[in-house]
């Protein structure tokens, strides 16, 4: 028989102790923006647009690695961030490695250390994938379809991640989603994905754009080897929240292509330009 009050006092005790590792977001938050300013030249306009309490789902376009950490680092709110799977878990890639025919420690006597190497890097990456939750991380598998062959279960597994996101949002979170889906390999945007628009629909929550420039390349080694990376300029601009009562009045599906059609032109305005308006525009349902 189980003493479900021993196991819950157990438990309890678990997760008392994970959290004894859990490093406060502030500390990752006031280190990165220590590098970022010793590196490169960063202004950030708008950044009174963002709510201080309530759900919320900001925008922006993609175009480097930077563009996460300089969101991340100068919004003063936790925000809450899509990253694919592998981000938390990178001690797979060493395990595969360490597991190959190829390695070193396929052979005796390096192959006798594997299951203590191998407790070690799960308990790092346990940790590592732990403290990134913490502080606003969600892992999604961004290639379901592709890891599954299976079609309806990919669909699933996506509806699954729409209404977790709802779900977040309607907890008094800030959302943040890239609409192209990926980073632009040339630094001009792409077309935008109606994801960001679904869900602050279906959660009633405002929606904000903002647009960065700049940041293209700029975290690449190779602009550090030529110096470009020094003091480059990165001009990162937040805009005018668009309130869910200006949402167009249609159904779902048109209303989501509608509200991706007007975030993709606002998005493209403000990655070269600072927001100039006094008051919110009001959104302009197409006849």
């Amino acid at each position: 028989m189980i003493d479900k009050e021993k196991t819950h006092v157990n438990e309890t005790s678990t997760e008392s102790l994970e959290e004894l590792f859990l490093i406060p977001r502030e500390i990752p938050k006031f280190l990165l923006k220590q590098i970022l300013e010793l590196v490169y030249d960063i202004e950030i306009t708008g950044s009174h647009f963002i709510p201080k309490t309530g759900g919320a789902v900001i925008i922006c376009n993609h175009t480097d690695y930077l563009d996460v950490p300089v969101q991340g680092v100068y919004i003063d709110r936790k925000i809450v961030y899509l990253a694919k799977y592998e981000l938390f878990h990178p001690q797979e890639d060493i395990m595969a490695y360490i597991d190959s025919p190829k390695s070193p420690f396929s052979k005796p006597p390096l192959s006798l250390t594997k299951p203590m190497i191998r407790l070690l890097l799960n308990r790092m990456g346990d940790s590592f994938s732990k403290n990134l939750q913490h502080w606003g991380g969600m892992p999604i598998i961004r290639n379901h379809y592709g890891e599954s062959m299976d079609k309806k279960a990919a669909m699933d597994y996506y509806a699954q991640l729409e209404d977790y996101m709802v779900s977040i949002l309607k907890s008094g979170e800030l959302l943040s989603i890239y609409p192209e889906g990926t980073r632009s390999e040339t630094g001009i945007m792409g077309p935008f994905k109606a994801l960001a628009a679904k869900v602050a629909l279906r959660a009633g929550v405002p929606i904000i754009p903002s647009g960065i420039s700049g940041a293209h390349n700029m975290s690449k080694p190779e602009a550090f080897l030529s110096g470009a990376a020094f003091k480059a300029k990165i001009v990162y601009n937040i805009g005018q929240p668009i309130p869910p009562e200006d949402f167009p009045k249609s159904n779902d599906k048109k209303a989501a292509k509608e509200l991706t059609e007007e975030l993709e032109k606002r998005v493209y305005f403000l990655k070269d330009k600072q927001e100039r308006r006094g008051k919110p525009r009001k959104f302009i349902t197409k006849l």
